[in-house]
């Protein structure tokens, strides 16, 4: 029951968080004329925040799965999933996932900053020997100073889930006191040998893909269904890469669960589990370590790239919003990007442009003009005017057979018909959209 229970609050928060950012998502942001929204760089803090909060409510979600895996790679003599009972599965899940907020908060902050470095020393580049590279460099940087809070998380969790101490707070209190501060750090060298290669594999593969995905669909970051797949990939590859070190490391961190002799290191480990189980003994735990990471990882990766998004949505809103100028009589609303301005305002006319801002992947017609038709009312009522002042309007649509959808729309939005309008054919328009509308008023 406290099982169900906890899971089930679990996926609950995740759902919370999805359909915040879906409400965020349908707010009024600031857009691109390519009709995404405009996205300002995020600060340290803001990029930490980010990255531990995607990391802790994936870990939160995805935690029964990691404690089978590692009750399944315990030492013979620990007790099985049978003895230590469902509620094993969840044991220190709230305190865990909240540790796992460093760890998600440092590994993105240092990845992205790194890489950031870099590629201003050898230059951008999202694929190839050069931008491989980069990513590599940035994601061991990343491993190696995610690991100061990683391996703590890893000994406290893993104890707490083989029932060595009944709960996190004892736990604590119980390695200080008999084992000091080095106690959490336990495992050490196979957890970084594992991880090293794990985080550098996962990061490496998904840059590389978004990378590739972006300039392939010319857009700035990822939708869902691609970051999640994304990610869930990247996370397999680094998954079948680590395994055998990954059963070292929790062998290592466990054996005070084992009533057999100690491992006296990482290579004693490995050779004696050669010895007494043979070879496939480092396969133990696979799948349900294959079944934990790929969701998390990949939610982790949505996440992020939502909450980035998200926040760099509002930064940019924010900016925008003060950089309304006038200079020899020409007033210039907010800037969507270099060289554009929202509107432009001159002796009593306004000009505009509208695109389907914020639209879905696959929005027909219709959807797309009502968000094209929004965006409208959204910019002339900040230069001072509105849709009844309207004077002329230019219609580009990519598809002239759907010019029945659009019509509807616009004769539903602007009733009485009194704007000049014109209807063009093109063959493509920006971030692949179907509709985009520029309109003179009156001010």
């Amino acid at each position: 029951m406290r099982c169900a229970v906890t899971i089930f609050f679990c996926l609950a928060c995740l759902l919370i968080c999805s359909q915040a950012i879906s409400r965020s998502s349908g707010t009024k942001p600031t857009v691109t004329d390519g009709g995404k929204p405009g996205v300002a760089p995020l600060s340290v803090l803001q990029t930490l925040g980010a990255g531990g909060a995607a990391r802790s409510v994936s870990q939160a979600v995805t935690y029964p799965m990691d404690a089978l895996r590692t009750i399944s790679q315990t030492r013979k003599g620990a007790k099985k999933l049978s003895e230590l009972g469902g509620g094993a599965l969840v044991s220190g899940c709230v305190q865990t996932s909240l540790f796992a907020f460093p760890l998600g908060a440092v590994q993105f902050t240092v990845f992205g900053n790194v890489k950031k470095a870099l590629s201003s020393i050898v230059g951008t580049a999202s694929g190839g020997v050069k931008g491989t590279a980069v990513a590599i460099a940035s994601a061991s940087c990343a491993s190696l100073a995610s690991c100061a809070v990683g391996v703590p998380q890893e000994v406290l969790k893993q104890r707490l889930v083989t029932k060595i101490y009944p709960d996190f707070g004892t736990a604590v209190k119980t390695i200080l006191k008999n084992e000091g501060l080095k106690g959490f750090y336990t495992g050490w060298a196979p957890t970084v040998a594992r991880n090293l290669p794990y985080v550098v594999t996962t990061f490496t593969c998904f840059n590389h893909w978004k990378g590739q995905e972006l300039k392939k669909t010319e857009s700035t970051s990822l939708d869902q269904q691609t970051s999640l797949r994304f990610g869930m990939g990247a996370a397999l590859i680094g998954c079948l890469v680590t395994q055998p070190m990954d059963v070292i490391k929790t062998r290592m961190m466990t054996q005070a669960a084992s009533n057999l002799v100690p491992y006296s290191s990482a290579v004693n480990c490995a050779v004696d589990i050669v010895k007494t189980e043979g070879v496939t003994a480092f396969l133990a735990g696979l799948p349900p370590r294959a079944a934990y990471l790929s969701p998390l990882w990949g939610a982790q990766f949505l996440l992020n790239e939502k909450f980035t998004r998200l926040i760099g949505e509002r930064n940019h809103k924010r900016a925008a919003a003060t950089r309304i100028t006038t200079k020899r009589g020409v007033t210039r609303g907010p800037s969507p990007g270099v060289g554009r301005s929202a509107w432009v305002k001159h002796r009593g006319t306004v000009w505009t442009v509208g695109v389907p801002a914020g639209r879905r992947r696959k929005a027909d017609i219709r959807a797309q003009t009502a968000l094209t038709l929004r965006l409208i009312d959204e910019r002339l009522a900040q230069a001072g005017t509105d849709k009844g002042k309207i004077i002329e309007a230019t219609v580009f649509l990519t598809n002239m057979r759907e010019f029945k959808g659009f019509d509807e729309e616009w004769r539903a939005w602007l009733p009485e018909g009194g704007a000049s309008r014109a209807t063009v054919g093109v063959k493509r328009l920006a971030n692949n959209d179907k509709i985009e509308i520029k309109v003179t008023a009156a001010a």
